[in-house]
């Protein structure tokens, strides 16, 4: 009776910090968790296009949506395009970041200005991908920026020949997001480090150790979390890359390595606006992007994990839990 009366006086006194915090469940339910739902029942079904049918006339069909994706060389391709891009970004992204996050918080070094550095390379990330995709779009093409300095360096031979390499695309595309976002890397990093105990480095410098030593045996270790977090985020922005490649794949001159930049959403995209108009295979299409950035992600997880301080834990929750049945024999 007292349990209860605790636990009920308990719900009581909190009851605030539940309403507060509904709103994000209920948003979150409504338009994802629903959503998600949907795809999975509308991926196992033929339906076409509500906006044309509105009486949703399909049908059940099983993995028949699935098998059709899966055959198709437009999805194998864009399934290729996707990771490569991102992780053409995103290895010069976290380095660069981890390299600037490094320097901002040495006290050794000391960086002059850094409130103004860390401004300006965070500010591309407040830009909005279609701008700097149009942006970049504009270099590429005859005459632009781009375009005109690979003339001079010999690149190109012809003023009106425009790029045709699907590797050329992939690198703009790939620079473009490593360009947007290893500022907002680099301050998710700086405040990991800064969170770091300084007595740490200073007994490492009294013991003789290098900024090298330090970085690598203090420093990594104790900020892969923040690491695990930049790459699992990065990971799932990644697959669903849409904007900046299907911006760049506009255009006269960038419609040469259009499917060369094409990712899984863009795929997605035109499965269900364009031609068929097949939203069943569109949803079979986000069921599989689904199941692998899951897939990804738990891998990603499993690598960066601290493997020898879990088995530790383990281990003493085991011994923990023999003792008590020990104790429990005794008496």
């Amino acid at each position: 009776m007292a349990s209860s009366f605790k636990t009920r006086a308990k719900l009581e006194k909190n009851h605030f910090g539940y309403i507060f915090i509904a709103p994000f469940f209920i948003t979150y339910f409504v338009f994802q968790i629903i959503p998600l739902i949907n795809t999975f029942y509308y991926s196992l079904t033929d339906i076409k296009a509500w906006y044309v049918n509105p009486e949703m006339n399909y049908k059940f069909v099983g993995f028949d949506m699935f098998k059709m994706v899966l055959t198709e060389d437009a999805f194998k391709r864009a399934f290729v395009n996707t990771p490569v891009m991102w992780i053409m970004g995103f290895i010069p992204q976290l380095l660069i970041a981890l390299l600037l996050a490094s320097w901002f918080t040495n006290e050794k070094i000391r960086v002059k200005g850094q409130g103004f550095f860390k401004v300006v390379f965070y500010m591309p990330n407040i830009m909005t991908a279609t701008t700097i995709g149009l942006l970049f779009l504009a270099f590429i093409r005859p005459n632009g920026f781009i375009h005109n300095f690979a003339i001079a360096v010999g690149y190109l031979k012809n003023p009106q020949m425009p790029f045709v390499s699907g590797w050329f695309g992939r690198g703009v595309v790939a620079f473009i997001n490593f360009w947007m976002w290893y500022g907002q890397t680099m301050i998710v990093l700086i405040a990991g480090i800064m969170g770091i105990n300084p007595s740490f480095f200073e007994a490492a410098s009294i013991d003789g150790a290098s900024g090298w030593q330090s970085f690598w045996r203090i420093t990594l270790p104790l900020i892969r979390p923040i690491m695990t977090y930049s790459l699992v985020t990065s990971l799932i922005g990644g697959f669903q890359m849409f904007d900046v490649p299907n911006m760049m794949g506009n255009g006269d001159n960038a419609a040469l390595f259009r499917f060369d930049i094409q990712t899984i959403v863009m795929y997605i995209k035109g499965i269900a606006t364009e031609g068929s108009n097949s939203i069943g295979k569109a949803c079979a299409a986000s069921v599989f992007l689904f199941l692998i950035t899951a897939v990804c992600s738990s891998v990603l997880f499993y690598l960066t994990s601290d493997r020898a301080e879990a088995k530790a834990k383990r281990l003493e929750k085991k011994r923990a839990k023999e003792a008590a049945l020990q104790e429990g024999g005794d008496l």
